[in-house]
């Protein structure tokens, strides 16, 4: 990665390397020479090309739209492709040079305080305010209200045709998401791409907004909705609360419509299973949908209808359901004076789960637990005093010679 990266930028030659998560994204090393760090990735788990691209015209317009905002978003130094001989891929593989986020990842520890609840709430407010005519313009995607309410419909008339789930939650879906008035508002930017991966944090508020490859002029509820599934059910209230106060212009549904996409995210989980094929996650949808469906109406609600046999041809066609949690903050190495906030939680892979509002409330940290396993400044991955170190966890970082 080192050599692949000496290429990518004039008057960089990288003389220190730690291993960053992958987050998914492959292979990510924060690089170093005398003057700067550079995050270095091999997009090798899967084709993301396109979105690189993307990634690289929203930062763009990022800059110009949010030039006073009280966070950052990646901002991509140079771009190459590789020969699949590299990582043993079976095609080339993008590797990416980028400057890097302050803070850490979010990772599955929901936002719990209300500090980081409100700072958010107050980043996503900023990107929703902005004038659509840029993204519009520059070719990124624009959903129309009325379209979102359509794709919403027939996902749910998909679901229906399951027979797995509760008749209750079908009937509910259908008359909140059929309201007429719920579905007038203007479309503004969205992030689109909210997830435990694209937030990055301090333990006081957000820092950085990555992934913005999926920038779009669309529901500003889809963010909100994604945003909900990060934070603790009781520092929700708070974040609403300072969402709605910091902008004060936005449609008086737009809560009301992420609290629906929130609910609906487990249907969503249930058509992937079905779609791919897996009885196993097929089964773990249908039982989430029928502990939700107890969660909004009780016990007594309608058990005959979630119990309802599905044909034999759903029942045949299950999936593979996707998470929506990735990693766990663990221990890091200590900082050097010098070092910036980068990267500050080395993580590991956790356990997958999945969140439903109300159902599932996932358990608050006690006072004396933080985000973090360590105090801030201690976070940072730095270089190493020896030519190769051994870190507490098992990585390896170095000097390069």
């Amino acid at each position: 990665m080192t050599a692949i990266a000496a290429t990518m930028l004039d008057g960089f030659v990288p003389t220190t390397w730690t291993p960053l998560p992958p987050l998914d994204a492959g292979v990510r090393v924060l690089l170093g020479d005398d003057d700067q760090q550079l995050v270095a990735t091999a997009q090798t788990q899967l084709d993301r090309t396109a979105d690189i691209g993307s990634a690289a015209e929203a930062g763009r317009i990022y800059e110009s739209m949010y030039p006073h905002a009280d966070f950052v978003w990646p901002r991509l130094r140079a771009i190459t492709e590789v020969d699949a001989d590299y990582f043993n891929t079976s095609s080339p593989t993008t590797v990416t040079l980028a400057d890097p986020l302050p803070g850490a990842p979010l990772g599955d520890v929901p936002i719990s305080d209300t500090a980081r609840a409100s700072s958010l709430a107050q980043a996503l407010a900023t990107l929703h305010s902005a004038a659509p005519e840029p993204v519009a313009d520059a070719g990124f995607p624009v959903e129309d209200p009325s379209r979102s309410q359509f794709l919403i419909l027939e996902r749910l008339d998909q679901a229906a045709s399951t027979g797995r789930v509760p008749s209750s939650l079908l009937q509910h879906w259908e008359e909140e998401f059929e309201k007429v008035a719920l579905w007038h508002f203007l479309a503004t930017p969205i992030h689109g791409s909210l997830d435990e991966t694209s937030v990055y944090t301090d333990q006081e508020r957000v820092l950085a907004l990555a992934e913005i490859g999926r920038l779009r002029v669309a529901d500003p509820a889809i963010d909100l909705a994604a945003a909900s599934a990060l934070i603790d059910p009781a520092a929700l209230p708070t974040f609403y609360d300072e969402y709605r106060n910091s902008r004060p212009r936005a449609d008086e549904h737009v809560i009301a419509r992420a609290e629906l996409l929130a609910e609906f995210a487990v249907l969503d989980w249930l058509l992937e299973a079905v779609d791919s094929g897996d009885e196993t996650a097929v089964e773990d949808a249908a039982g989430l949908l029928s502990s939700f469906n107890e969660v909004l109406f009780g016990s007594s609600a309608d058990a005959s209808a979630s119990a309802e046999e599905p044909t034999s041809e759903s029942a045949t066609e299950p999936a593979d359901g996707g998470d929506t949690r990735g990693v766990a903050p663990s221990s890091s190495a200590p900082a050097a004076a010098h070092a910036p906030d980068v990267e500050a939680a080395i993580t590991e892979t956790a356990a997958p789960d999945v969140f439903i509002p109300g159902a599932q409330p996932p358990s608050a940290p006690s006072d004396d637990d933080s985000e973090f396993d360590s105090e801030p400044g201690s976070q940072v991955r730095t270089e190493p005093t020896r030519d190769t170190d051994e870190t507490d966890d098992g990585e390896e970082t170095g000097r390069i010679r």
